[in-house]
């Protein structure tokens, strides 16, 4: 059989292949430019000339250009520009009374590298109170919206059109038609997780939602692997939420339905100058889809609070060319003298986080990991496993929680400060999310979470995962083969 092509149909080939050496060239360039891991370069570098240059061109503009730059209209309207994203500042906070004097956190080397981090002060004067799981956390969300008086501003990555979320739903209706400024923004592609968003419900109460960059369609397409993964609610400027719980009736187990698979996470109630880092990361990413104004009258902060802890957000994401959260975790772990513990769902860390926990346990620091068992991703528990193992070895203590999926995030130093918010420790919150996280510089803060530790340690097992060659071979190609997704994960 004969394959006879005409012109026109050279010359369409001829055109492919021109477009895709010239994909091909600009990709190239791009990595050459920004990529910063060598073996990352030179994989996508090998799909752009051994493979198929125009797909892994395309793919890589998908998943691989991970930096958004907020001085562009990415909605057709003004948004920050990026000097003010990655310098937060604290604003329109209303002092009443001169600020507390400066007392020094106890641990100051971490303070100053902290303050390079970030290019912001560390005050005091904050208090932050630990909620376990939906039991305490929701009924004190609910009754903050209820009290609103001015504002409410609530980010989610996952808010479902459950019995939990139509509480919500509720008193953030009822807020509005009190008068008080209720502006709601959820995660166009992690608010259909597991079931249906909320969206639709809140626009039909006339509730002023926006869905954080939708994942189909100009100008968001080529944004779909970059997900709002922060959780944050902050209430007239006096006190605030944050942490790793979505809006899902999975954590309430009082009105959890029969056939939901039950989930625990932990959350915390903020007062203090930090809320002020609360209402930058949320106003940043409302201009961003909106260019819509706040109102310094409405939007401000109360001022200073009676409390006597250190606290500073980290709102991290692909728009920084700084890895913030990262370079926290690095501090930490090289200024620990005695102990590390880390609560994390899912456990797939960079290389230098791998070495620096290592390099940490050489120097004596005792450091303990607590994982879910399993984890709700079965391709995440696989891929995790090497790293789980790898950890074992060179002496980190794991242990494996086997109750209803742990979804919290903590990490524990010395005693005297916590690392808590919404940021796993894997590739996907540290390089491709937007995540809000606190340091917190407090011994109380820290012997309440290592009592939360405690707790959770009684009722779960140490971990130990066969070495090499003692699990089925299938069962190697398998979690070798999920390890390839792992920057995605």
């Amino acid at each position: 059989m004969r394959l006879f092509l005409t012109e026109t149909h050279i010359l369409i080939v001829e055109a492919i292949a021109g477009l895709s050496v010239v994909a091909a060239i600009a990709a190239t360039i791009h990595v050459l430019l920004k990529r910063g891991e060598n073996r990352t370069a030179l994989g996508w570098l090998g799909l752009f000339w051994l493979g198929y240059p125009l797909i892994g061109s395309l793919i890589y503009l998908l998943v691989g250009v991970n930096v958004i730059r907020r001085d562009k209209r990415a909605s057709g309207e003004a948004i920050l520009s990026k000097r003010r994203r990655r310098k937060p500042v604290r604003p329109r906070i209303e002092l009443d009374d001169e600020p507390p004097r400066r007392l020094e956190p106890p641990m100051p080397t971490l303070r100053k590298m902290g303050d390079h981090i970030l290019g912001n002060t560390l005050f005091c004067g904050d208090d932050v109170e630990l909620l376990v799981n939906g039991t305490q956390v929701y009924p004190s969300m609910l009754a903050a919206i209820d009290s609103a008086k001015k504002s409410v501003a609530l980010s989610s990555y996952i808010f479902k059109d459950d019995v939990c979320g139509r509480r919500f739903a509720d008193a953030l209706e009822n807020a509005s038609r009190r008068g008080v400024d209720v502006r709601v923004l959820i995660d166009a592609l992690g608010s259909t997780h597991g079931g249906r968003s909320v969206y639709r419900l809140l626009r039909r109460r006339g509730l002023n939602v926006r869905r954080f960059m939708p994942s189909l369609g100009l100008p968001f397409f080529r944004f779909a692997n970059l997900r709002n993964h922060r959780k944050l609610l902050l209430v007239d400027g006096k006190v605030g939420f944050t942490g790793g719980m979505n809006i899902d009736v999975a954590f309430w187990p009082e009105i959890r339905p029969d056939g939901v698979m039950p989930k625990e996470d932990i959350h915390f109630r903020l007062r203090g100058p930090v809320l002020a880092d609360l209402l930058a990361a949320f106003e940043q990413d409302w201009q961003f889809m909106t260019g819509e104004d706040f109102d310094a009258d409405v939007w401000s902060i109360s001022g200073w609070d009676e409390g006597t802890m250190f606290a500073r957000g980290i709102p991290d994401g692909p728009d920084s060319d700084k890895r913030l959260t990262r370079n926290f975790i690095l501090a930490a772990l090289a200024t620990a003298e005695r102990s590390v513990r880390i609560v994390t769902p899912y456990f797939l860390p960079p290389a230098d986080i791998m070495s620096a926990l290592e390099i940490a346990v050489m120097r004596g620091v005792r450091v303990e990991l607590l994982v879910p068992s399993p984890t709700n991703s079965p391709i995440v528990e696989w891929a995790s496993q090497d790293f789980l193992r790898k950890a074992q070895e060179f002496g980190c203590r794991i242990w494996a929680d086997g109750r209803p999926f742990n979804h919290s995030k903590l990490m524990i130093v010395d005693s005297r400060w916590a690392l808590i918010g919404s940021s796993n420790w894997d590739p996907r919150s540290l390089r491709l999310n937007f995540e809000f996280n606190l340091e917190c510089h407090s011994e109380t803060l820290a012997k309440t979470l290592e009592a939360y530790w405690d707790h959770e340690i009684r009722s779960s097992s140490l971990w130990n995962c066969p070495a090499t060659g003692e699990r089925p071979v299938w069962k190697e190609l398998r979690n070798g083969f999920a390890r390839l997704f792992t920057p995605l994960l």
